[in-house]
């Protein structure tokens, strides 16, 4: 089955309908650790959906860059040459953004390597395999459709119902909103919980783009592709804290680091050191990814 030209009008007359936006709320669950059954985790994620673009994005990542870029605001105001800021990466997996612009000629994936922030444009071709089963989930009149992506098998199911060819993540290209994705495995399971009409007063990932504008933090990636991005992980996969230790090798820099466990470390010897050791223990644990083709040898 193919998504015909009508569906493509459809859809684009129902956005015209909708120029405000649309949220869909996904409940992310998803397991970091393959050797560990208690490993699995729960994230609260949107996919925002305008008539131009869609952003993919979790939904405590937006709140602590928010928060992070109002505080760097504030400060330079007062003193623009010493900034200090928190760190809480445990209350967040879900850390990158995916555009998509519509139609879906190509998808921008931003993301970051330990402080290397990447930009990663690909034009993914999902081979959807659209089945007749059907069934109701979460109120919607949902098909089946599996597809082979990102080194995982991955079983969909969307409606008609909600006329957007999108879904999580870098999925798309289904006639129908995706309501519920998960892979063979059961390691990574979406599932549509909720969604709205966006208002004039609702924020989305722009206003990340503005506030971090505003606050001279902005968001200056590294264009790499998927190959390149791959050899970039695993460099750092070997020294995880190269970045912060050239950071600090400036002898007129300052920083403060509060640390999961509430403590300010200022002295840089501690710095890179809980660098170290934190992040050899998120690489050494985070080890089944989604698209587990791009972090393996």
């Amino acid at each position: 089955m193919k998504f015909n030209f009508c569906s493509l009008l459809v859809f684009f007359a129902f956005l015209n309908l909708s120029a405000q936006g649309n949220r869909f709320i996904y409940e992310y669950q998803f397991k970091i650790d393959s050797t560990k059954t208690d490993s699995l985790k729960k994230e609260f994620v949107n996919l925002d959906i305008f008539p131009e673009k869609s952003y993919f994005y979790g939904q405590a990542k937006f709140a602590s860059d928010s928060i992070a870029n109002n505080s760097i605001i504030k400060q330079r105001k007062i003193n623009p040459n010493e900034i200090s800021y928190s760190t809480n990466m445990e209350d967040w997996n879900v850390s990158y953004l995916v555009e998509k612009p519509y139609p879906v000629t190509k998808t921008t994936w931003f993301t970051k390597i330990e402080e290397t922030n990447l930009i990663i444009e690909e034009s993914p071709i999902l081979k959807w395999n659209i089945l007749p089963e059907t069934q109701k989930i979460e109120n919607y009149n949902c098909q089946k459709a599996t597809l082979s992506f990102g080194g995982r098998i991955w079983e969909a199911w969307f409606s008609k119902d909600l006329p957007f060819p999108d879904g999580p993540y870098k999925f798309h290209g289904l006639p129908g909103l995706i309501v519920k994705l998960q892979d063979k495995t059961k390691s990574h399971q979406f599932l549509l919980k909720g969604n709205r009409k966006l208002t004039a007063n609702d924020h989305s990932w722009n206003y990340i783009w503005d506030l971090e504008k505003e606050a001279k933090h902005e968001f200056n990636g590294v264009k790499v592709t998927p190959t390149q991005y791959k050899k970039l992980y695993l460099s750092y996969k070997n020294d995880p804290a190269k970045d912060i230790k050239l950071d600090l090798a400036d002898p007129h820099t300052t920083m403060t680091v509060t640390t999961e466990g509430g403590a300010k470390l200022t002295d840089k010897a501690e710095i890179i050191k809980y660098f170290e050791q934190s992040m050899a223990e998120k690489f050494k644990t985070n080890n089944n990814q989604l698209e587990l083709n791009l972090y393996k040898k």
